[in-house]
């Protein structure tokens, strides 16, 4: 059976038209699978900009820890030391003299204050005082002590050169600085009086100036 030219040039009209509809489908599925490709790389990149941040804080609160690690060992380091500076005046131990002498500092950790009559048998450190001379010096705190004695060898008082200082009490940003004079001695810095005020109390009224030696 023959078929009018007609019903085939109609034929293939339908069908290009229906090709071309499916072409168009395609190409459309296409650009959209492109496009969800894209917004999937970004998603992807956004992710990982939060996966970096998230890394970068993780990372900061690290470094913050590790510094307080830092100064708290540098806190306890320090605390394991004490700078002492003894300053003697040109009159040191010169009593009713007008001539300075040389004497002795013993200088004592104690873990009970008992032990405060043994400062010369324990002392950890025997200064040589020279009028008009100073002495600096950085003595190690033994684990258990709770006291630093001072003991300064002065011929006409004994009891204005004693001193039992609480550990507790000492400022470690500044030197224990004693000051020596004719006939007693001075704690001048290094003492926290918020550390430490019954003891603060005690060493003001201590070191009320003399009038004469005895």
């Amino acid at each position: 059976m023959t078929l009018p030219i007609s019903l085939i040039v109609t034929g293939l009209l339908l069908s290009g038209t229906l090709t071309g509809c499916s072409t168009d489908r395609f190409s459309s599925s296409n650009d959209n699978a492109s496009e969800l490709a894209g917004e999937s790389g970004i998603t992807d990149k956004i992710k990982g900009l939060i996966s970096n941040d998230d890394d970068l804080q993780e990372l900061k609160g690290q470094l913050e820890e590790q510094q307080k690690q830092l100064e708290a060992l540098q806190k306890h380091l320090k605390r394991q030391q004490i700078p002492v500076l003894i300053k003697a005046s040109a009159s040191a131990n010169a009593g009713r003299a007008t001539q300075g002498t040389a004497s002795t500092a013993y200088i004592a950790f104690l873990e009970e204050d008992s032990q405060f009559t043994e400062v010369e048998t324990l002392a950890a450190k025997e200064v040589s005082v020279i009028p008009n001379r100073d002495s600096n010096l950085s003595l190690n705190i033994p684990q258990d002590a709770r006291f630093i004695a001072v003991k300064v060898g002065l011929r006409y008082t004994k009891k204005r050169s004693q001193f039992l200082i609480p550990i507790s009490s000492l400022n470690f940003d500044t030197p224990l600085t004693l000051n020596i004079g004719a006939c007693d001695v001075n704690i001048t810095e290094g003492i926290s009086p918020d550390k430490a005020p019954e003891f603060t109390t005690k060493l003001k009224y201590y070191q009320q100036p003399l009038t004469s030696c005895s």
